[in-house]
């Protein structure tokens, strides 16, 4: 079964927020899950990333599939994530072959697909790329996290 999360469902899980929560809405699966992101003309580093060329940096695409693996920890029904996940011990590791391949630009949509490699307390193991209107915007091959479950 997938599960649909809205805004509001996704800011009410997650240990991120505003400015930094780049997911909207997001579907989750066993061993997959789907994002959308829309980038907007107000973003707070629009203002100096590029001046008068709003580019959407490449480590905030990086950051949003890490928040996709968040939240997946979080919401998912994997029978691999044995108890209930604490949010505030959920930490990026490492990430191996990671490449943008577009430019992202204010207006655009950002599509996320992560796919679970393994996850075995206290590390996770997934992928995950991006995509604008089908044209890929970037990949990371393998991104591991630390976490823990609630005490």
């Amino acid at each position: 079964m997938v599960k649909k999360l809205n805004r509001q469902e996704i800011e009410n899980l997650m240990p991120h927020g505003e400015p930094f929560l780049f997911i909207d809405s997001a579907e989750i699966g066993i061993g997959v899950a789907k994002m959308r992101y829309k980038i907007r003309d107000d973003e707070y580093f629009f203002k100096g990333h590029f001046k008068g060329n709003p580019v959407f940096p490449g480590t905030l695409m990086f950051e949003a599939i890490g928040q996709l693996g968040v939240l997946y920890l979080l919401s998912s029904d994997d029978p691999a994530i044995e108890k209930p996940v604490d949010k505030e011990k959920i930490f990026f590791m490492s990430s191996d072959n990671a490449r943008c391949m577009r430019i992202c630009r204010p207006g655009e949509t950002l599509d996320i697909d992560l796919k679970v490699s393994r996850i075995r307390r206290p590390l996770f193991f997934f992928e995950g790329k991006s995509s604008v209107n089908g044209e890929r915007a970037a990949f990371v091959e393998k991104v591991t996290l630390t976490f823990d479950y609630k005490s």
